[in-house]
């Protein structure tokens, strides 16, 4: 039983959310990773606020019973350990033109179209046109699965 408990470990620290191709082509929306068999800490809450600004968003993020893990980014899932998923409207925005830094960091892990990973507890997007956003936060384990919290809000950008 120990032995498959240890597989099962080491197969979801080695699954990744995307490669680590350079390429300057633009790639496919990648699929989302698949929930994992460890989360956040059973009271972890995320609240977001999202200040919509001239064809922009600035939006910051308030954790409890969550620690964000810059250093363990990418290797084995620990409870209430791990970084964030933005996704707005599907991940429509979630590219380096809108995401900045994040969705640049999003094309480093192949995650391009589908969420802006962050290490840091806000994302800023840029570039957008007039409209109705949605925009999802989504606390991830290290090895990217997501935890299953999650916070939305729909934001007007004029």
């Amino acid at each position: 039983m120990k032995k498959l408990a240890t597989f099962a470990l080491l197969a979801i620290a080695v699954t990744g959310c995307g490669s680590s191709s350079s390429s300057d082509a633009p790639s496919a929306p990648a699929k989302l990773p698949q929930a994992s068999a460890v989360s956040a800490a059973p009271r972890a809450t995320v609240k977001m606020r999202a200040v919509a600004g001239k064809n922009g968003l600035k939006v910051a993020v308030k954790l409890e019973h969550f620690k964000l893990a810059p250093n363990m980014v990418g290797k084995a899932p620990v409870p209430g350990m791990g970084h964030l998923h933005f996704m707005l409207d599907g991940g429509k925005f979630d590219t380096p033109r809108y995401a900045g830094a994040n969705g640049m960091l999003g094309k480093k892990l192949g995650v391009t179209g589908a969420y802006s990973p962050a290490v840091a507890p806000y994302i800023d997007y840029s570039h957008l046109p007039p409209g109705h956003y949605t925009l999802v936060c989504m606390l991830a384990n290290n090895n990217h699965t997501p935890t299953g919290v999650e916070a939305k809000q729909t934001i007007v950008v004029r």
